[in-house]
């Protein structure tokens, strides 16, 4: 899109530039980098193609897959411009498009940092590494201390999910079949009672009730359906609900170990990658804590506070409580060898294995409750279809 700005540089007079940006947020940072001071952006002037653009879903492509191929080309004796120029031959869709903006950034002059910090596809962890990078001419090796990162959090997270599928299917499917007998069924047998004269069973009269009601307030029934799937939308939606949701399940006895235990373990690989990409400690904590939840993001920057203040890593992470007994004695082990990233980095290990532990340990203790509760519902449902036909064929007989 194009953006016009206002800027001057130094005592010189205001002028009008036009710059290609993803955003007007992103064009003032390439107009900072410059050298120039922005006195104000407009977008208003853009055709109508340019708000097409805008209004376009932003590109989604793999950070990582694009990551890996970029550090290849590097390690291969290519330059930056030229692998960037590569990928984009080969590129297409989204990754291409993402890949002609770096090149675009740097032909402006700016620097791979500026060039990544300028998309918001591309995280902050990696727009550090990079700028640490810059200064120590060793980029291959920040760009694998991301992939190694981004490896690992995919590892966790399908772990996590491979392990609640069967959990869920029992859910889903469960769910469907009493609410297929609740509408469906029950109200068609509900029929068979309806013509009947004479006193009728309890469980007949709560089938006919139940077919009365669905008849009698089909319109509200359907709202209600409607209501409750945007309202899921708009949970699903919001990033405020969902921190208050996570903000409640921290909080909630049976969940906040291991919930506490998984950000943790986020928390401390990232910031033991960026301490080994040469970034200070407290500055790589600075940058971690946009990985916690908002409920947890008060602790981090305590534990922040209190390295500035001139604590030792191990007692600034204790009096934040963001260590474990066993995360204390490792910080303490790192700080006579000096080598906190490694030990930062297996901590995360640890707590990664004792999340996963928990999480086989729960779901194999919740899928037979879960098992047992569905049956209960269906057999529930079905025994009040058929307990009324049992007892006419007992009446008449």
């Amino acid at each position: 899109m194009q953006v016009r700005l206002n800027v001057v540089q130094g005592r010189g007079e205001p002028r009008e530039l036009l710059v290609d940006a993803p955003s007007v947020d992103a064009a003032r940072l390439q107009a900072t980098h410059q050298g120039l001071a922005v006195l104000s952006a407009d977008a208003s002037g853009l055709q109508l193609g340019d708000w097409a653009v805008r209004l376009r879903p932003a590109p989604i492509f793999d950070v990582a897959v694009l990551v890996e191929q970029l550090r290849d080309l590097l390690v291969a004796g290519l330059s930056v411009i030229e692998a960037l120029d590569a990928l984009h031959r080969g590129g297409s869709g989204a990754a291409a498009i993402v890949v002609g903006g770096l090149r675009r950034r740097l032909q402006q002059g700016l620097t791979l940092s500026s060039a990544f910090e300028a998309d918001a596809a591309f995280p902050a962890l990696l727009v550090a590494l990079v700028r640490a990078a810059e200064l120590t001419s060793d980029l291959p090796s920040a760009l694998s201390r991301f992939i190694e990162h981004e490896q690992r959090a995919a590892e966790v997270r399908h772990r996590v999910v491979s392990t609640s599928i069967y959990p869920l299917l029992l859910v889903g499917v469960g769910g469907l079949v009493l609410l297929f007998l609740l509408f469906y069924v029950m109200p068609r047998f509900a029929r068979i009672f309806e013509g009947m004269s004479g006193e009728l069973p309890w469980s007949a009269k709560a089938m006919v009730a139940w077919a009365q009601a669905l008849r009698a307030h089909t319109v509200w029934w359907i709202a209600g359906a409607i209501a409750v799937l945007l309202g899921v939308g708009a949970v699903l939606s919001s990033s405020t609900v969902r921190s208050a949701i996570m903000h409640r399940s921290l909080s909630w006895g049976p969940l906040r170990r291991p919930l506490n235990t998984y950000f943790l373990a986020r928390w401390y690989r990232a910031t033991g990658m960026l301490a080994q990409g040469g970034i200070p400690l407290p500055q790589s904590l600075n940058l971690a804590n946009a990985l916690l939840p908002v409920a947890m993001q008060l602790a981090g920057r305590a534990a922040e506070q209190g390295l500035r203040e001139g604590l030792a890593p191990s007692a600034a992470y204790a009096r934040a409580g963001m260590s474990t007994p066993v995360a204390e004695q490792l910080l303490v082990a790192g700080e006579r060898t000096g080598d906190l990233g490694t030990v930062l980095t297996r901590i995360a290990h640890f707590h990664e294995a004792e999340v996963q532990r928990a999480l086989d340990k729960g779901l194999r203790a919740l899928e037979p409750v879960v098992m047992v509760l569905i049956g209960l519902g269906v057999g529930l449902v079905v025994v009040l279809m058929y307990m009324p036909i049992f007892e006419l064929a007992a009446a008449v007989q």
